[in-house]
């Protein structure tokens, strides 16, 4: 097998490109990386377009749930020019490139009672990732990405959602285009406000609900909390002002989840 040796291998070029945005959107794919989402790809049948492995390595020397399709092509990188190919600093030896799946809104609303995620303005990416592992964990039906939230095709999103990503529909839409979608089949928007008198624990969680997790600084915009149907206040010790997006917004799954499952 021919060993790659140049970072101006059109390969490896693709794959470095993808950790821009306007790229992953221009090519509709997205950089894998690891046998956990590589793997995870591959059980959701999402499309691979190739696979990089460091040095000699060959496909068996990891632990994949399954082989990829033999129209996948593998390709083998040299030590020092994959360590520059791939985002981490600890690689565990294998890339791939896949075709970035492709939901529409309506995916979102198609459990019975939906619970969906609505990101708003949420900017880190290991925030997102996290909340799209939880949300999956939790039985949400799918994850809306509102204008000026990072895209949940960002490596280091990827990376954190464990492969999440692939479990549920992932769709970018307008706050108006969901908010007509919430009123179609009749769910509830619910926003956290520390000031709320309702606690998370007190809300009916088994009816149809959609929950907005705000910017990590500014909070939920105005024009979503003031459309909100409902508000819920997490209660702390009063020493502590708030918490990390991602665990408000799992400590509200999961008492979803618990309230679901009565």
């Amino acid at each position: 097998m021919v060993l790659i040796e140049s970072l101006q291998n059109q390969q490896l070029k693709l794959y470095r490109s993808l950790a821009k945005r306007k790229y992953r959107q221009k090519y509709g794919l997205l950089p894998l990386e690891g046998t956990r989402l590589i793997g995870e790809a591959l059980l959701r049948n999402v499309e691979l377009k190739y696979m990089l492995l460091r040095g000699e390595a060959q496909l068996e020397d990891f632990p994949l749930p399954c082989a990829p399709p033999a129209a996948v092509k593998v390709f083998n990188v040299a030590e020092k020019v994959f360590a520059q190919t791939a985002f981490t600093d600890s690689p565990q030896g294998i890339l791939a490139v896949a075709v970035q799946p492709q939901a529409a809104l309506e995916a979102a609303f198609a459990q019975e009672a939906p619970l969906i995620l609505v990101a708003d303005g949420v900017q880190d990416p290991g925030n997102l990732g996290t909340m799209m592992r939880s949300a999956a964990a939790a039985g949400a039906g799918g994850i809306v990405l509102l204008p000026g939230t990072v895209d949940a095709g960002n490596p280091k999103t990827l990376r954190a959602s464990m492969g999440a990503y692939f479990a549920l529909p992932v769709v970018e839409a307008s706050f108006t285009a969901l908010q007509h979608k919430l009123e179609q089949h009749q769910v509830q928007l619910v926003v956290t406000d520390s000031r709320a008198a309702l606690t998370y624990d007190q809300y009916n969680w088994q009816q149809p609900a959609a929950v907005v997790i705000g910017n990590e600084g500014a909070g939920v915009s105005a024009p979503v909390k003031a459309a909100a149907s409902a508000a819920v206040s997490i209660p702390m010790a009063a020493a502590i002002e708030s918490l990390n997006a991602a665990i408000a917004m799992s400590v509200l799954f999961f008492e979803a989840a618990r309230q679901r499952r009565r």
